[in-house]
């Protein structure tokens, strides 16, 4: 059996210390450039919990609370971070409780 602080490759595992702050930052730069585009503005109000996995790169699973204007709502982000590629190497998706209808799924 693993220990806790150990990863397993492919395994998903919750996200302490100084990991969280680099996920935190991931996601506050990741939801910037998707301002830059066509895509909707946000801003990260609380962030409940972080996991990652290694996936081709790392896939990052965020349980927050974002802000538009001022609505705020609780959502699910997932970004998928593969920086070796120039292009096209970020994944974001955004999905907002109780609204089935209502996700963002962009990748620059």
């Amino acid at each position: 059996m693993a220990n806790q602080g150990d990863n397993l490759c492919g395994g998903i595992n919750e996200i302490q210390g100084e990991d969280f702050q680099e996920a935190i930052k991931l996601l506050n730069k990741t939801l910037a450039t998707l301002a830059t585009g066509d895509g909707p503005s946000f801003e990260v109000v609380k962030v409940k919990s972080v996991t990652s996995q290694v996936v081709a790169g790392n896939l990052y699973r965020y349980k927050v609370q974002l802000s538009q204007g001022d609505e705020i709502k609780e959502s699910n982000v997932e970004i998928w971070s593969q920086p070796w590629l120039q292009e096209k190497g970020t994944n974001i998706k955004i999905k907002f409780d109780g609204e089935e209808n209502n996700s963002i799924d962009s990748t620059f």
